[in-house]
């Protein structure tokens, strides 16, 4: 079974028409969306929103666990089209703690094989939290947006280089080009420490950085989507359902990008 933990963000949203909304972001909501779709089962671990705003989460059909927390995660976006975005961090929540894993979370996490970590700042996760999620022989798959952004409030930029302790449990690591770029700069993802790290590069599909080299995912294009927001949680979903089927990290990518373009064609024909 999968588990999904992560902030449920408040996202305040301009479209590219210039409507505004704030609607329910962060890991929780596309992932659900993910697991629904692979029909798999899962349960949906999170903080932060209020409860009119999670209120879409039921509609997934998925046990959904809400920790206390006193703050909200809040972004600020602009989608502009064909993923385009301005996106700013208006306030944090509070980070996962690691007595959360053994407190509230630890009777959804029994039948566990993999995590799927919808960090949204380096704090999100600390170490702590990360290595206590890896017990019992764990899959943590770890967004790198978190260990990409500092807690800096305002525009999104991402800082690196990667430390070694913001990473301690992590399975798979999922980074964009752009997250790649900054925590890695010129060296090899695949002698990062990390298993395994998966870049992914959009409409072009994904690579894939094991210690014995790196691997090509041929991307699925979906053309003409202007709002892609959740295909990284989507991808990460995915794979982790593929990887405790047993498949292998290359594999598990493949169908984690197929997976994702078939559910970003479904988004694009409901919006049209």
């Amino acid at each position: 079974m999968i588990a999904v933990i992560g902030q449920s963000v408040i996202d305040r949203v301009r479209l590219p028409d210039g409507s505004e909304v704030e609607r329910l972001g962060g890991s929780p909501v596309f992932a659900a969306a993910a697991l629904q779709f692979a029909r798999r089962r899962g349960v949906i671990l999170t903080k932060g929103a209020t409860t009119e705003l999670r209120a879409p989460l039921a509609a997934f059909g998925l046990p959904v666990a809400i920790g206390e927390a006193t703050a909200s995660f809040v972004s600020e976006l602009e989608i502009f089209g064909d993923g385009d975005r301005r996106h700013e961090i208006a306030a944090f929540g509070e980070p996962f703690r690691p007595d959360e894993v053994t407190g509230w979370m630890a009777p959804h996490l029994e039948a566990v094989g993999a995590v799927v970590c919808g960090a949204q700042w380096r704090d999100d996760f600390p170490a702590a939290t990360l290595r206590a999620l890896a017990a019992r022989d764990r899959t943590v798959l770890l967004d790198a947006q978190g260990p990409s952004r500092p807690p800096r409030l305002g525009a999104v930029i991402d800082e690196g280089p990667l430390d070694p302790a913001w990473v301690d449990g992590v399975t798979v690591l999922k980074c964009s080009e752009i997250e790649a770029a900054a925590l890695f700069g010129d060296g090899d993802p695949g002698r990062s420490g990390v298993p395994v790290v998966v870049v992914t590069h959009g409409l072009h599909g994904a690579i894939v950085h094991l210690p014995d080299g790196a691997h090509e995912v041929p991307g699925v294009p979906v053309r003409g989507l202007a709002d892609a927001i959740g295909a990284g949680d989507t991808f990460m979903t995915l794979m982790a359902v593929a990887l405790v089927d047993g498949a292998d990290p290359v594999a598990a990518a493949t169908a984690a990008a197929h997976g994702t373009s078939a559910l970003l064609r479904r988004r694009l024909e409901q919006s049209s």
